[in-house]
């Protein structure tokens, strides 16, 4: 039988970064992980190397202490501005944690033990990990659902039957950037192509084309169109799968290696979503994955292009945590200033599949503690996607980098009030996390939000999201 102050579940990265900053406050602190697990889920073994990151700060992240724990972690993984590589990303949360004195324990959980509106511990096979605190790091929250807490799925908030795109994330060798500029270039003079852009998407606004240091932003779909006229041509497709040409971003990772986040389809089925997430790409993705690669070689004539698909899937959205002690909107994000706020993160609300109004900028998002704080078991934190957070909040909050400042300040908090994670004082969570770097708090864009929420009130759909908070 082990025993901590503080047990972190979830390879995730924002699992790693909130397990470094609960060790460093000093606790005793364990991350139990899958035998198997890739250290940092989503970013490495899921594929997702071209990294989300606050929309303020494009820069180097070593010059970006405003993106305190995360821009640290990228630093030491060798990130230019946005590409990761998988393998150097997950030996570097290895060395913080063990740098940080974080005991990684490698072993299947099957249940948890609940005793008086808290979390006793965590059953192993043959063992049982015994905690003070639980934060659960998991993509779907899943210790929070064995210890019986609610959710929701997807846009049913709203009476919708919608999810977010699901991508799996290619990695295509042997093409030069270059090839890749030129090629796209090319496409966006097809007039059938173009045809198609207008018909389809009307007058949708998309990204340029361009090229950084580590990174291609494919603005324009036609790329995306190209493909999926010739799927439709090979008589590919799948009803359980639905297809949707869009942009991409693409992280350079090599001179003739890049790692492509676009190719989205779709799932109505809350099951497929969370089994996808939790067991990774299926046969279908995988037979995907070559087709994309005959595509690459036969359509666009990249002879060379030769495409690998990561074990994982990048699943936007499963599900919501309901019984968390705030649940936040899009509306909380933009116009509050919450006295509980542990950091901000700047973002675009990525409505990716959901066909609301374009806004004409990013969000200044406070990070709330409420929102991964357990309303009914007071010792369990949420760090993840499927926090407390509404679908329209989602678009947002799901980031790794807003989890992750989330995650270190619930780290620091079970530290400072391990019995009740609510009652720690947030300006002494702030104080710890900005001592060492941690605190990821930039106030710059709040007087843009205003404009934010003024273009989304133009969007029926809106109006929904107040009565999503009153579901309990």
């Amino acid at each position: 039988m082990h025993d901590f102050d503080i047990l972190v579940i979830g390879n995730e990265t924002e699992g790693c970064l909130a397990a470094v900053a609960a060790a460093q406050t000093g606790s005793r602190v364990g991350l139990l992980v899958s035998p198997n697990a890739m250290l940092g889920g989503l970013l490495t073994e899921d594929g997702l190397a071209f990294v989300d990151r606050d929309a303020r700060h494009l820069k180097a992240p070593v010059q970006s202490p405003e993106d305190g724990i995360f821009s640290q972690f990228l630093t030491q993984a060798g990130v230019s501005l946005v590409a990761l590589q998988a393998k150097r990303g997950a030996a570097e949360l290895e060395s913080m944690l063990r740098s940080a004195g974080v005991e990684i324990l490698r072993e299947h959980w099957k249940g948890v033990t609940l005793q008086d509106r808290r979390l006793r511990s965590v059953e192993l096979e043959r063992d049982s990990l015994i905690a003070k605190a639980f934060i659960d790091a998991t993509p779907d929250a899943d210790l929070a659902e064995a210890a019986g807490m609610r959710f929701s799925d997807g846009f049913t908030d709203y009476g919708l039957n919608k999810r977010l795109g699901i991508s799996p994330l290619p990695v295509v060798r042997g093409v030069t950037p270059a090839t890749i500029m030129a090629t796209c270039q090319a496409l966006g003079q097809d007039p059938q192509l173009e045809a198609l852009r207008q018909r389809m998407f009307g007058a949708r606004a998309f990204l340029d084309l361009e090229q950084g240091e580590d990174y291609l932003l494919i603005g324009p779909p036609h790329l995306g169109l190209a493909f999926q006229r010739w799927r439709e041509t090979q008589g590919l497709g799948n009803p359980a799968y639905q297809f949707e040409a869009d942009g991409f971003n693409v992280a350079v990772i090599g001179p003739d290696i890049t790692s492509w986040n676009g190719l989205i389809y779709f799932s109505e089925d809350a099951a497929t979503l969370l089994r996808l997430s939790r067991e990774g790409a299926d046969d279908f993705f995988r037979s995907e994955a070559q087709h994309f690669e005959r595509f690459l070689r036969e359509e666009l004539g990249w002879k060379n292009a030769f495409v690998e698909l990561p074990s994982g899937i990048y699943v936007r959205q499963t599900r919501h945590a309901l019984d968390t002690r705030r649940r936040l909107t899009l509306r909380d994000l933009a116009t509050e200033v919450p006295a509980r706020s542990v950091g901000t993160f700047c973002y675009y609300p990525d409505f990716r599949g959901f066909r609301a109004v374009a806004v004409p900028g990013p969000i200044t998002a406070h990070v709330n503690i409420d929102a991964g704080i357990a309303r009914f078991i007071s010792n369990l934190g949420i760090a993840s996607r499927a926090a407390g957070y509404t679908p329209f909040a989602h678009s947002v909050c799901r980031l790794v980098q807003y989890n992750v400042t989330l995650g270190a300040a619930l780290g620091v908090a079970a530290c400072l009030s391990p019995d009740d994670l609510a009652a720690a004082d947030v300006e002494t969570i702030k104080s710890l996390l900005a001592e060492r770097g941690h605190l990821a708090n930039d106030p710059d864009g709040f007087d843009r939000n205003l404009l934010m929420m003024n273009a989304l009130q133009a969007d029926p759909v809106l109006c929904l999201e107040d009565a999503a908070t009153s579901i309990s």
